[in-house]
């Protein structure tokens, strides 16, 4: 990830780090499943997420007839999934990067691949955030 990436995908880190200490978001999904689940359920979850994101390369996955919001979305949730498994373990983004650096390599390759920037999957998922309050 390039400086700018990395930036964004730390600040989205920092959100599911609140989520899973803040009682004040007890009704997110996110909050919930971080209090519930285990880094295996997060990990079992990035797997499938990564065989959606490659069936919306190879064309046999779809949400729209739109390749790069379908790419954006499930690159986004390949992000989430990894985040939350080392997050549930109370680690830090600087071990998301040494644990899942295969995972994000390929994620990069994929996006380089496909002409379509990684900052696009932090800014969509921050912008949610936003909207949700966690920022």
């Amino acid at each position: 990830m390039n400086n700018s990436e990395r930036n964004l995908a730390k600040k989205l880190f920092s959100v599911f780090e609140m989520l899973r200490d803040s009682d004040k978001f007890k009704h997110s999904g996110t909050s919930k499943m971080l209090r519930e689940k285990n880094s295996q359920f997060f990990r079992a979850r990035a797997v499938e997420e990564f065989t959606e994101l490659v069936g919306v390369v190879d064309g046999s996955h779809r949400h729209s007839d739109d390749f790069e919001k379908d790419f954006v979305l499930e690159s986004s949730q390949v992000f989430y999934w990894l985040a939350l498994a080392v997050v549930v373990q109370n680690k830090s983004f600087e071990e998301l990067e040494k644990e899942f650096a295969g995972e994000l390599a390929r994620l990069e390759k994929l996006h380089a691949e496909n002409k379509i920037p990684l900052l696009k999957i932090f800014e969509k998922d921050l912008e949610e955030c936003k909207k949700k309050g966690y920022l």
